[in-house]
């Protein structure tokens, strides 16, 4: 599967990358669902693990989307707001991944390097 990518700026202006790729065991331990890099770094990313299950993958960007606009935020009270969220959005919504075969990369989301 090729490797998406996302780009979004944060409420103080920061630049983040999305990637759908497994966070390194060595640094996050095997069973990391996703990270999100500091703000304040230079080009901060977001790594989604998309081998877990659709509802995982939710949650889990939902989770790392709250760290990247509210750092400061307590890993107690991002992981509350996401898990609320994401049973909402999963179980009362109804939403699903689609599957890879469906998402079209749109122009929005494709971004070469600077």
């Amino acid at each position: 599967m090729d490797e998406k990518r996302f780009f979004f700026k944060n409420g103080d202006g920061a630049e983040y990358e999305v990637i759908f790729r497994k966070p390194n065991k060595k640094y996050f331990g095997s069973d990391c669902d996703g990270v999100c890099a500091c703000p304040e770094e230079k080009s901060p990313k977001i790594q989604i693990n998309p081998h877990r299950t659709s509802q995982t993958q939710l949650n889990t960007s939902i989770h790392e989307f709250t760290h990247a606009f509210f750092w400061e935020k307590s890993e107690k009270d991002v992981s509350h707001f996401a898990s609320t969220l994401s049973r909402f959005l999963y179980n009362y919504c109804g939403w699903r991944m689609p599957s890879p075969a469906k998402q079209k990369r749109t122009r929005s989301n494709k971004k070469g390097k600077k």
